[in-house]
């Protein structure tokens, strides 16, 4: 997966916030990035690419708990 702007954007949301659904965080897709949600294959597209963010986004987090920062 490419680090691109959205994918940022949605590590970041991940990040930040306590918990975001998939969901919510399409919502905020479609109303900062102008994203047609409604479309079942963009739709089907960013929800898998939110369910890899999330993995990594966890993954870095237990990283960093183990290493102790």
């Amino acid at each position: 997966m490419k680090e691109t702007r959205i994918v940022k954007y949605i590590k970041g949301l991940i990040r930040n916030h306590k918990y975001l659904t998939t969901e919510d965080i399409m919502l905020l897709l479609e109303k900062y990035y102008k994203l047609p949600i409604k479309e079942p294959s963009v739709y089907y597209k960013y929800r898998t690419i939110i369910r890899q963010c999330r993995q990594a986004v966890y993954k870095e987090r237990r990283r960093n708990k183990r290493n102790g920062v």
